[in-house]
Protein backbone atom coordinates (compact mmCIF):
# COMPACT_ATOMS: atom_id res chain seq x y z
CA UNK A 1 0.00 0.00 0.00
CA UNK A 2 1.04 3.63 -0.41
CA UNK A 3 2.52 5.15 2.73
CA UNK A 4 0.38 8.07 3.95
CA UNK A 5 1.80 10.84 6.13
CA UNK A 6 -0.33 13.38 8.01
CA UNK A 7 1.03 16.36 9.92
CA UNK A 8 -0.82 16.85 13.19
CA UNK A 9 -1.64 20.23 14.81
CA UNK A 10 1.17 19.68 17.34
CA UNK A 11 3.66 19.21 14.50
CA UNK A 12 4.00 15.46 14.89
CA UNK A 13 3.82 13.23 11.84
CA UNK A 14 1.44 10.27 11.72
CA UNK A 15 2.36 7.72 9.09
CA UNK A 16 -0.12 5.00 8.10
CA UNK A 17 2.19 2.11 7.30
CA UNK A 18 -0.43 -0.62 6.78
CA UNK A 19 -4.21 -0.88 6.70
CA UNK A 20 -6.87 -3.58 6.47
CA UNK A 21 -10.61 -3.67 7.13
CA UNK A 22 -10.21 -4.18 10.88
CA UNK A 23 -7.20 -2.03 11.79
CA UNK A 24 -4.50 0.47 10.87
CA UNK A 25 -0.84 0.41 11.80
CA UNK A 26 0.42 3.90 12.54
CA UNK A 27 3.76 5.43 13.44
CA UNK A 28 3.48 8.74 15.28
CA UNK A 29 6.70 10.69 15.54
CA UNK A 30 7.98 14.17 16.26
CA UNK A 31 10.80 13.49 13.78
CA UNK A 32 10.59 12.52 10.13
CA UNK A 33 10.78 8.75 10.34
CA UNK A 34 9.77 5.70 8.29
CA UNK A 35 10.23 2.18 9.77
CA UNK A 36 12.84 -0.01 8.12
CA UNK A 37 10.34 -2.82 7.59
CA UNK A 38 8.87 -0.56 4.89
CA UNK A 39 12.16 0.36 3.24
CA UNK A 40 14.50 -2.63 3.68
CA UNK A 41 12.59 -4.93 1.35
CA UNK A 42 13.69 -7.59 -1.09
CA UNK A 43 14.62 -5.96 -4.41
CA UNK A 44 14.82 -2.50 -2.82
CA UNK A 45 17.69 -2.89 -0.38
CA UNK A 46 21.25 -4.17 -0.46
CA UNK A 47 20.68 -5.71 2.98
CA UNK A 48 20.02 -9.46 3.22
CA UNK A 49 16.40 -10.41 3.86
CA UNK A 50 14.96 -12.92 6.30
CA UNK A 51 14.72 -15.80 3.83
CA UNK A 52 18.54 -15.90 3.91
CA UNK A 53 19.21 -14.81 7.51
CA UNK A 54 16.87 -17.47 8.89
CA UNK A 55 18.59 -20.21 6.87
CA UNK A 56 21.94 -19.03 8.23
CA UNK A 57 20.59 -18.96 11.78
CA UNK A 58 19.35 -22.53 11.49
CA UNK A 59 22.75 -23.70 10.26
CA UNK A 60 24.50 -21.75 13.02
CA UNK A 61 22.29 -23.29 15.70
CA UNK A 62 22.91 -26.77 14.34
CA UNK A 63 26.66 -26.11 14.55
CA UNK A 64 26.74 -24.38 17.97
CA UNK A 65 24.01 -26.42 19.69
CA UNK A 66 24.13 -29.86 17.99
CA UNK A 67 22.22 -31.65 20.77
CA UNK A 68 19.23 -29.32 20.60
CA UNK A 69 15.99 -30.21 18.85
CA UNK A 70 14.54 -27.57 16.54
CA UNK A 71 10.93 -27.02 17.64
CA UNK A 72 9.95 -24.92 14.61
CA UNK A 73 11.50 -22.42 12.20
CA UNK A 74 9.61 -19.69 14.05
CA UNK A 75 6.98 -17.23 12.83
CA UNK A 76 6.55 -17.50 9.04
CA UNK A 77 6.31 -13.76 8.33
CA UNK A 78 8.48 -10.98 6.84
CA UNK A 79 10.60 -13.23 4.63
CA UNK A 80 11.05 -10.34 2.18
CA UNK A 81 12.19 -7.92 4.93
CA UNK A 82 15.78 -7.49 6.12
CA UNK A 83 16.00 -7.94 9.91
CA UNK A 84 18.08 -5.38 11.76
CA UNK A 85 18.76 -7.28 15.00
CA UNK A 86 18.40 -10.63 16.70
CA UNK A 87 17.95 -11.42 20.39
CA UNK A 88 18.80 -14.84 21.84
CA UNK A 89 17.15 -15.93 25.09
CA UNK A 90 18.50 -19.02 26.88
CA UNK A 91 16.37 -20.46 29.69
CA UNK A 92 17.18 -23.32 32.04
CA UNK A 93 14.11 -24.90 33.61
CA UNK A 94 13.72 -27.23 36.56
CA UNK A 95 11.21 -29.62 35.00
CA UNK A 96 9.95 -31.00 31.69
CA UNK A 97 6.52 -29.56 32.52
CA UNK A 98 7.97 -26.04 32.55
CA UNK A 99 9.57 -26.65 29.17
CA UNK A 100 6.28 -27.76 27.62
CA UNK A 101 4.35 -24.86 29.16
CA UNK A 102 6.94 -22.40 27.88
CA UNK A 103 6.82 -23.80 24.35
CA UNK A 104 3.01 -23.76 24.45
CA UNK A 105 3.01 -20.06 25.34
CA UNK A 106 5.50 -19.36 22.54
CA UNK A 107 3.22 -21.24 20.12
CA UNK A 108 0.23 -19.15 21.18
CA UNK A 109 2.26 -15.96 20.78
CA UNK A 110 3.43 -17.17 17.37
CA UNK A 111 -0.20 -17.67 16.25
CA UNK A 112 -1.03 -14.12 17.33
CA UNK A 113 1.88 -12.63 15.37
CA UNK A 114 0.78 -14.54 12.27
CA UNK A 115 -2.64 -12.93 12.52
CA UNK A 116 -1.26 -9.41 12.93
CA UNK A 117 -0.74 -6.82 10.26
CA UNK A 118 2.84 -5.70 9.63
CA UNK A 119 4.68 -7.35 12.56
CA UNK A 120 7.86 -5.54 13.62
CA UNK A 121 9.33 -8.68 15.21
CA UNK A 122 9.01 -12.46 15.00
CA UNK A 123 10.04 -15.61 16.85
CA UNK A 124 12.93 -17.45 15.19
CA UNK A 125 14.14 -21.03 15.60
CA UNK A 126 12.99 -22.08 19.10
CA UNK A 127 15.03 -25.08 20.26
CA UNK A 128 15.13 -27.36 23.27
CA UNK A 129 17.43 -29.91 24.90
CA UNK A 130 16.37 -31.67 28.07
CA UNK A 131 15.25 -28.82 30.34
CA UNK A 132 16.84 -25.96 28.43
CA UNK A 133 15.08 -23.80 25.83
CA UNK A 134 16.65 -21.32 23.42
CA UNK A 135 14.48 -18.70 21.76
CA UNK A 136 15.27 -16.00 19.23
CA UNK A 137 13.52 -12.77 18.33
CA UNK A 138 14.18 -11.14 14.97
CA UNK A 139 13.66 -7.37 14.88
CA UNK A 140 12.85 -5.47 11.70
CA UNK A 141 13.49 -1.86 12.70
CA UNK A 142 16.32 -0.32 14.73
CA UNK A 143 14.20 2.21 16.63
CA UNK A 144 11.69 -0.51 17.49
CA UNK A 145 14.55 -2.71 18.70
CA UNK A 146 15.98 0.05 20.87
CA UNK A 147 12.55 0.63 22.38
CA UNK A 148 11.70 -2.97 23.16
CA UNK A 149 14.93 -4.99 23.33
CA UNK A 150 14.70 -5.24 27.13
CA UNK A 151 10.96 -5.97 27.27
CA UNK A 152 11.69 -9.56 28.28
CA UNK A 153 12.72 -8.22 31.68
CA UNK A 154 9.68 -5.96 32.03
CA UNK A 155 6.67 -6.44 34.30
CA UNK A 156 4.46 -7.78 31.51
CA UNK A 157 6.88 -10.56 30.62
CA UNK A 158 7.49 -11.36 34.28
CA UNK A 159 3.74 -12.01 34.60
CA UNK A 160 3.81 -13.91 31.31
CA UNK A 161 6.72 -16.12 32.41
CA UNK A 162 5.03 -16.77 35.74
CA UNK A 163 2.60 -18.99 33.81
CA UNK A 164 5.40 -21.55 33.53
CA UNK A 165 7.16 -20.70 36.78
CA UNK A 166 10.17 -18.88 35.40
CA UNK A 167 11.83 -15.60 36.38
CA UNK A 168 13.05 -13.86 33.18
CA UNK A 169 15.90 -12.32 35.16
CA UNK A 170 17.42 -15.82 35.29
CA UNK A 171 17.60 -16.03 31.48
CA UNK A 172 20.77 -15.38 29.51
CA UNK A 173 19.94 -12.70 26.95
CA UNK A 174 22.29 -11.82 24.09
CA UNK A 175 21.63 -9.14 21.47
CA UNK A 176 23.10 -9.19 17.97
CA UNK A 177 22.96 -6.83 15.02
CA UNK A 178 22.67 -8.01 11.44
CA UNK A 179 25.27 -6.62 9.06
CA UNK A 180 24.20 -5.61 5.56
CA UNK A 181 25.50 -8.99 4.35
CA UNK A 182 23.36 -10.84 6.91
CA UNK A 183 26.09 -11.81 9.37
CA UNK A 184 25.53 -11.62 13.13
CA UNK A 185 27.64 -9.30 15.30
CA UNK A 186 27.16 -9.43 19.07
CA UNK A 187 25.93 -6.05 20.27
CA UNK A 188 28.62 -4.90 22.69
CA UNK A 189 28.44 -1.19 21.96
CA UNK A 190 26.15 0.89 19.78
CA UNK A 191 27.07 1.85 16.24
CA UNK A 192 26.07 5.19 14.71
CA UNK A 193 22.66 3.95 13.50
CA UNK A 194 21.85 2.53 16.91
CA UNK A 195 23.00 5.70 18.68
CA UNK A 196 20.68 7.73 16.47
CA UNK A 197 17.81 5.29 17.07
CA UNK A 198 18.46 5.55 20.81
CA UNK A 199 18.34 9.36 20.59
CA UNK A 200 14.93 9.43 18.86
CA UNK A 201 13.21 6.37 20.33
CA UNK A 202 11.23 8.49 22.81
CA UNK A 203 9.92 10.54 19.87
CA UNK A 204 8.46 7.56 17.98
CA UNK A 205 5.32 5.54 18.79
CA UNK A 206 4.24 2.33 17.07
CA UNK A 207 0.44 2.10 17.32
CA UNK A 208 -2.26 -0.34 16.24
CA UNK A 209 -5.69 1.30 15.88
CA UNK A 210 -8.78 -0.89 15.58
CA UNK A 211 -11.98 0.23 13.90
CA UNK A 212 -13.80 0.36 17.25
CA UNK A 213 -11.32 3.02 18.38
CA UNK A 214 -9.27 0.73 20.62
CA UNK A 215 -5.52 1.33 20.43
CA UNK A 216 -2.51 -0.69 21.51
CA UNK A 217 1.25 -0.56 21.11
CA UNK A 218 2.31 -2.85 18.27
Amino acid sequence: MEIRKTIQPDGSIVTTVASIATEDILVRASVDYVPQYLTDLYGKTRRVTKDVTLARLLRLMQKDFPKFELVSIGTPVNFDVAPTHLTRVEMQFASDEQVEKCLKEISLSDMLIRSRLQPAWSWEAPMKFKQKVILHVAWFDTVYFMQFKDIFLGDMHCRYSAKFGFDPKEAKITHFRYTDSGELDELKKLNDAEKYAESIKSKVEFIRVFRDGHQETT
